[in-house]
């Protein structure tokens, strides 16, 4: 079920609000069931739809399926329009290569003002998102959208609920669910010990990467923060996808470092939905994602990937099972950030690169 599944495409909040849904990256930490060819956002983890297709249902009363543009490589078109047939063909925007979200953000940007749509509203997320609640969603993308009509840059924040080292945390003070506040200031991903002081403080929020602001008021922060890319988006022009040596040459740079962390007016709204960014295995085990028959004896917090297989778990704990054609992958969950690592050695290897 996709970005068709609305079920009134007229019935929309606003006429000037776009969604823009950056369906890039590799996956890596999933892998192997994620690939190169077959990313994590385009597979079916939950029965219920491909992270891509539910990710644009989401959407549905805040804009209509014709305001949905999506973002990703030139390699994954052809997936891209299969999972959502009614995309319109100009609002597919295809990399030629990867240049991280402030690249892919601002060449979206620039899209829409060259469409007339300058004074417009973008809400920006990621693709690969498990978020529990829609109607939650909704209203805080609503709350942000107001939050954004001064021309502030609007993130929102999720309230955390673990001391989580995977994430970046942004510094707000006190906050209350659903009501914008500034940001104060950006922080890395923290070691353990400096996000249980995150955690016990109660003045920071998880940075979800997703983000509400006016075209020209992102494409503002662009100028001012980053002017050797705004110029080369510029110098983009309407060809889709851009020229390969073109687009290869911008800047490689995250809208974090980029804009967010340098811009004057920044407010975040602290969601009103549970979230997971079910960037690994072990956070994956968090959503239920699980195939295949399981066996448990003596054995706890293990994630199974084995569809039509019997998987026998006997006295284990924290670890992820994962079977693909070609690959067996058991791991524990203190070593998941190091798929990165199994990843390019596979790469590099003649005889298994077809394996990632």
């Amino acid at each position: 079920m996709g970005v068709d599944s609305f079920s009134n495409p007229e019935e929309t909040m606003r006429d000037n609000v776009f969604a823009v849904i950056m369906a890039g990256g590799r996956g890596t930490r999933f892998w192997p069931l994620s690939t190169a060819r077959m990313p994590k956002q385009f597979l079916d983890l939950t029965g219920e739809g491909t992270m891509l297709q539910i990710t644009a249902r989401r959407f549905h009363g805040l804009c209509s399926p014709d305001r949905i543009m999506v973002v990703t490589g030139v390699r994954h078109g052809e997936t891209v329009r299969k999972q959502m047939p009614c995309l319109r063909s100009e609002n597919l925007l295809l990399e030629p290569m990867g240049r991280n979200t402030a690249p892919c953000i601002g060449w979206a940007a620039n899209v829409l003002r060259e469409r007339g749509r300058g004074s417009d509203f973008m809400i920006v997320v990621p693709s690969d998102h498990v978020i529990d609640d829609t109607a939650g969603f909704t209203k805080t993308m609503e709350i942000a959208l107001s939050a954004a009509e001064d021309g502030s840059l609007v993130t929102v924040g999720i309230p955390p609920d673990r001391p989580a080292t995977g994430y970046g945390y942004l510094h707000v003070g006190a906050w209350k669910a659903g009501e914008p506040c500034p940001v104060h200031a950006f922080r890395e991903k923290p070691d353990k010990d400096t996000a249980g002081k995150y955690l016990a403080g109660r003045e920071y929020l998880w940075n979800a990467g997703m983000f509400v602001w006016r075209v020209d008021s992102i494409l503002e922060a662009f100028s001012e923060h980053l002017p050797g890319l705004y110029r080369s988006i510029l110098e983009l022009g309407p060809v889709n996808p851009p020229d390969p040596d073109v687009y290869g040459n911008l800047e490689s740079i995250s809208i974090d470092y980029g804009i967010m962390e340098k811009a004057g007016d920044v407010k975040t709204v602290p969601a009103l939905f549970g979230w997971n960014d079910i960037g690994d295995w072990p956070s994956a085990r968090k959503c239920g994602v699980q195939r295949g028959r399981v066996l448990s004896f003596d054995s706890s917090d293990c994630t199974v990937w084995n569809p039509g297989k019997l998987t026998v778990l006997l006295g284990v704990e924290g670890i992820s099972v994962v079977e693909t054609d070609g690959v067996t992958l058991v791991m524990s969950d203190s070593h998941a950030q190091e798929l990165r690592r199994v990843v390019a050695c596979l790469e590099e290897s003649d005889s298994d690169s077809d394996l990632v």
